[in-house]
């Protein structure tokens, strides 16, 4: 329930975040963040999250993610009878994986003749190890990992 708690507590904080740039965030801009998201879970503003209060957030951040359920289900659901059986299940299963199969073919095809060659696999790869092999040695040692994932 925690988990949830944070999750949905921290969403509004998220959406700005995710929106712009990383900033530096001191200690008091933080506390001043999470004091926010508490005051929009405290709705009778007595200073503390009661059970319902809780259940009123969570189900708040749960919304979108309910919609989904629901829109997927409807999708499934060929026969519209408000149940899906085992072969819609698997039509559905199906038409997932061939969309996957097309996805990750149009990453690597990079001739667009309906194949991946071996060369067109590895060369995504190849160019991260090369842009993270800062010296051109050949090797990426853990310093150049830590600088290529963005770490310090």
């Amino acid at each position: 329930m925690f988990r949830v708690l944070t999750l949905a507590l921290g969403l509004s904080a998220a959406a700005v975040s995710s929106a712009q740039a990383p900033q530096p965030t001191t200690r008091a801009d933080l506390q001043k963040k999470i004091d926010q998201n508490f005051d929009v879970g405290d709705k009778n503003n007595d200073g503390f999250l009661s059970r319902a209060e809780i259940q009123g957030v969570a189900g708040k951040a749960a919304e979108p993610i309910v919609a989904k359920m629901e829109q997927e289900f409807a999708q499934m659901d060929r026969d519209k009878n408000g149940q899906v059986s085992l072969a819609e299940f698997k039509a559905a299963a199906m038409a997932k994986l061939a969309g996957n199969a097309q996805a990750t073919l149009d990453k690597f095809d990079r001739n667009k003749d309906g194949k991946v060659s071996q060369s067109e696999f590895r060369a995504p790869f190849m160019a991260n190890f090369d842009r993270a092999d800062l010296n051109k040695d050949g090797l990426v040692s853990a310093d150049e990992a830590r600088k290529a994932t963005g770490g310090k």
